[in-house]
């Protein structure tokens, strides 16, 4: 029988822009303009003795450059939780975009696990050329390299279980390695769909995210995302949506129980401090 895992997603900061920013072809949609809210997380898995992290968030400065703060320090939100960063055993990267490994300098004692499609983009010849190089900065890639020259990396190629309850497999689309990843927690299976699906509306009305990296596998991810949303017993967290703190219990300030949903969700609309 698999490990059961907590999840918790753990929002460290907010953000609001324009829709035409977020969605590809906005402009040719006849829809006006209008305000995207945005909530930046990662997620912590925990089972018996096992700490897992998947994603990590963005690193203070460097985001500062690209006009992103933090709302809140991701080492204060594992506090919140009981954990310490020395604690981590492993981050699951998603893909390698800025805000998703900004952060792992931060633990000493983690392996981690990426797609190595991402790696081989990401080290390729062409990962200078913008805008690879404005979403995956040189100090992030170094890091990467250098830690999977320690033997800290573990690399995905097909649908790889990661550890005991915790599968991660190539999707594509929005960068070539991108990565969903399904936990089989207290409450049945949770895949975090992290960037493949940045918001629900993506999968829910076939409407592309601005960033991608093949349009096609990014549409058939929303098919894959879409059948796995319509599972029983499965539920599918997207990885930006406000919808998700509006969905799932906040038991610490910004950290919520993806096992455990509202009877009555309500709208947030209280931005007080979020980055415009």
């Amino acid at each position: 029988m698999s490990d059961q895992y907590s999840v918790h997603a753990l929002r460290y900061a907010r953000s609001v822009g324009k829709r035409s920013s977020y969605f590809y072809g906005h402009h040719l949609s006849g829809q006006p303009d209008s305000e995207q809210h945005v909530d930046w997380s990662f997620w912590l898995l925990k089972s018996g003795n096992k700490t897992v992290l998947v994603d990590c968030g963005y690193d203070t400065d460097r985001a500062a450059r690209k006009g992103r703060y933090v709302g809140t320090n991701p080492l204060a939100l594992l506090s919140r939780m009981g954990v310490a960063a020395g604690e981590v055993d492993h981050v699951v990267i998603s893909h390698a975009h800025y805000d998703h490994v900004g952060n792992i300098g931060l633990f000493p004692n983690a392996e981690f696990t990426l797609a190595r499609t991402e790696f081989d983009w990401i080290t390729g010849p062409y990962a200078n050329r913008f805008p690879t190089c404005w979403v995956v900065e040189e100090e992030e890639r170094t890091m990467i390299q250098n830690f999977a020259r320690d033997g800290r990396f573990h690399f995905v190629d097909t649908r790889t279980e990661v550890l005991p309850g915790i599968e991660a497999w190539t999707i594509g689309g929005h960068t070539p390695g991108q990565m969903l990843v399904e936990i089989s927690a207290t409450s049945g299976k949770v895949v975090l769909a992290s960037d493949a699906a940045h918001f629900a509306e993506e999968y829910e009305t076939d409407r592309p995210f601005a960033m991608f990296h093949n349009l096609e596998d990014m549409f058939a991810g929303y098919e894959q995302i879409r059948n796995l949303n319509g599972r029983k017993g499965t539920v599918v967290i997207p990885g930006h949506d406000p919808r998700v703190s509006q969905t799932f219990a906040e038991v610490e300030k910004d950290c919520f129980d993806l096992t455990a949903v509202i009877a009555h969700p309500v709208e947030h609309d209280n931005l007080e401090g979020a980055a415009r």
